[in-house]
């Protein structure tokens, strides 16, 4: 990592209690809030709601999810 350059857990740990878009390597994208994270980048969402990944329309609710880290393919941040 180059000097100035920002390891991914600590955009997470920026992003905790807030908003974010996981996108899983079977194209599925889940919207929601960051309620705790690992260092294996495994994620407990709140509110969560799966989406469209083209039209971003809910799908369905989902509430509370658990991600396991090695199906992430990205994460963002909801602004």
């Amino acid at each position: 990592m180059q000097k100035g350059q920002q390891s991914p857990l600590s955009y997470l740990k920026a992003a905790y209690g807030g908003e974010i878009v996981v996108r899983l390597k079977n194209g599925i994208e889940i919207a929601g809030r960051l309620r705790s994270f690992d260092d294996m980048m495994n994620l407990v969402l709140d509110s969560a709601k799966e989406r469209d990944p083209h039209s971003k329309e809910v799908k369905r609710n989902v509430g509370t999810l658990f991600i396991r880290g090695n199906n992430v393919l990205f994460i963002t941040v909801e602004e």
